[in-house]
């Protein structure tokens, strides 16, 4: 018996030969080789669509995983240039050399001529002669008296060698006051407030800060039902007293995944606060929070 091409519409005018061909059997079997083919077709453009779509969302979320892996190395590389350049300047500051003070030169004043300066010798009456003239010429003249013995003239516009004369620094030695060393002034208003973006000494977490992440973050159930995840970059102030403040998502991912990052940054613990000039300061930090699917 040779074999039925049952796509082939001949066996049907066989085997309904003779027969009633009015009834909807006769019309279903004639057409049953045209409908296989269409939905062979329709599957095959099923499938090809349903496989292209799918490939379209896998490149999409990778892309956007590369993007913000991009993003986030970059806002890295640029918080390490600014902490390089602000030591760099610091350095600048510390190696300039201070400007020597220079101490005017001493003026001596000019002096009189000065006249010798002998020793008293007890003497009997007889044998005193009159060497040095009485008070009272001795006032009259224009004479003064002088540290040392050397011979002077009646000149008074004649300078003696300065070399001879004791200046008064030389007599009486110079006392110098303690320096007070000046209160320091506390903080003003303004530096207070000040909000820096990169600190001498960046805020610190006190403890493993990922750790504290992963066990207080709550995954939103309407992400994990759409299979929603990702890293959410939370930019934040760490205040003085080391308090969180100031939470705003510099990069999302999605609603419900942003307002849980924002929730779960504003609950975290007093961290160790930035330092400027050795006080605390009021620093902007960046910090990724991720949400991964188990």
């Amino acid at each position: 018996m040779a074999k039925i091409d049952l796509y082939d519409p001949k066996w049907v005018e066989m085997v309904f030969a003779d027969k009633n061909k009015e009834y909807g059997a006769y019309t279903l079997r004639k057409s049953v080789s045209q409908r296989n083919i269409k939905a062979l077709a329709i599957l095959l453009i099923a499938a090809f669509l349903g496989g292209g779509y799918l490939a379209y969302q896998i490149k999409k979320h990778n892309d956007e995983l590369a993007a913000q892996a991009a993003y986030q190395a970059k806002m890295e590389l640029a918080m390490l240039a600014e902490q390089k350049k602000a030591q760099e300047e610091r350095k600048k500051q510390q190696k300039k050399p201070e400007p020597k003070k220079i101490e005017p030169e001493k003026v001596v004043p000019e002096t009189r001529a000065t006249v010798k300066f002998t020793a008293p010798v007890i003497k009997d009456d007889k044998d005193v002669k009159e060497e040095m003239p009485p008070m009272v010429k001795m006032n009259q003249e224009t004479k003064a008296v002088g540290t040392e013995n050397k011979e002077g003239t009646d000149d008074r516009t004649e300078t003696a060698a300065r070399s001879t004369v004791a200046v008064p620094e030389q007599i009486v030695p110079k006392i110098e006051k303690p320096v007070e060393e000046a209160p320091k002034a506390e903080p003003k208003e303004e530096v207070e407030n000040k909000i820096f973006t990169v600190a001498e000494q960046m805020p610190t977490f006190k403890g493993n800060v990922n750790a504290w992440l992963s066990s207080h973050l709550t995954y939103p159930a309407v992400a994990a039902e759409n299979g929603i995840q990702g890293r959410v970059i939370v930019k934040f102030v760490v205040g003085r007293d080391g308090g969180v403040s100031q939470a705003q998502v510099v990069r999302g991912v999605d609603p419900a995944l942003d307002r849980e990052a924002i929730r779960v940054v504003n609950s975290m613990p007093k961290w160790n606060p930035g330092m400027n000039n050795g006080q605390p300061a009021n620093v902007w930090f960046t910090l990724p929070v991720t949400f991964k699917l188990q």
